[in-house]
């Protein structure tokens, strides 16, 4: 699916995340939101990008984590941007440091997100307006 047809289909979305609790949120709001349909779920960066590898139906965008073994979120956005360039990539992380955002944001995201301070739910909406606004350009 490109962003193009965003619009009128599910956005199909994946993530890689090391928290059990923060997957389980993440399963559970993306599959009741109607824009979204969760095509790819990974523990780390390196099980996520195993699975893009071998899978033919991508997800348009993937949520990352930052601080996960084996392949944290900056080496795993800066090879999604690497192998899969139409994939766009989200940071969600309880990292607040200036360094980690801005090696993030080098590596290929296009915003990180506190899980402290933004749900789920902000998440997911703020992913469909990014989506959106690619539409009316």
């Amino acid at each position: 699916m490109t962003i193009e047809e965003t619009t009128h289909k599910k956005v199909n979305i994946g993530f890689a995340e090391d928290s059990t609790i923060t997957q389980l949120l993440l399963k559970t709001l993306i599959k009741q939101d109607g824009r979204f349909e969760l095509i790819l779920a990974a523990d780390h960066g390196q099980m996520l990008l195993e699975k893009l590898e071998t899978t033919e139906n991508r997800p348009a965008v993937c949520i990352l984590d930052l601080y996960m073994q084996p392949g944290n979120g900056i080496e795993t956005a800066s090879l999604i941007r690497e192998r899969f360039p139409k994939i766009v990539t989200f940071g969600y992380s309880t990292s607040t440091e200036a360094k980690d955002i801005s090696d993030m944001e080098q590596a290929g995201v296009i915003a990180v997100f506190d899980k402290n301070k933004v749900s789920v739910a902000e998440l997911l909406n703020s992913i469909h307006a990014y989506l959106a606004s690619l539409d009316e350009n």
